[in-house]
């Protein structure tokens, strides 16, 4: 468990680079910050990730489950989440069309949480010239 990762995505929601947002998207960058290592910022399946059956959930069962999400509405929010730029699923190749394949026969979608990014960045720093109107104990 990341907790920097997930303090960073709960400052970055609360920044107008995250302004709309559905609860979804917000849950599922939560579900992966929760997860993720926090280095290489890739989500981390752990051994009791499992069915009743004793079989191994995958990550994308796991965040859905934990998101309240079914496949498609999985699906939905990470499509939106990509389109704004913050693409969570790995690529691991491309199809013959050239489009991103995230998943395979025997390869299950792994996750990593992008960096997030500002709406607006801050302007250049004036240059001071020496004139200024400010009294001269304010320069």
């Amino acid at each position: 468990m990341s907790a920097r990762l997930i303090g960073e995505v709960a400052g970055w929601l609360g920044t107008a680079a995250a302004e709309g947002l559905t609860a979804a998207e917000r849950l599922v960058l939560l579900i992966v910050a929760e997860r993720a290592n926090e280095h290489s910022r890739r989500m981390w399946s752990h051994r009791g990730d499992r069915r009743d059956d004793g079989t191994r959930i995958t990550l994308t069962e796991l965040i859905a489950d934990r998101a309240g999400l079914t496949p498609r509405g999985l699906n939905d929010a990470l499509q939106r989440l990509a389109r704004r730029g913050l693409e969570l699923r790995v690529q691991i190749g491309t199809d013959t069309r050239g489009r991103p394949v995230f998943a395979r026969k025997g390869h299950a979608t792994d996750y990593q949480l992008p960096f997030l990014p500002a709406l607006y960045e801050l302007p250049p720093r004036p240059v001071d010239n020496g004139s200024s109107d400010a009294p001269e104990h304010d320069r």
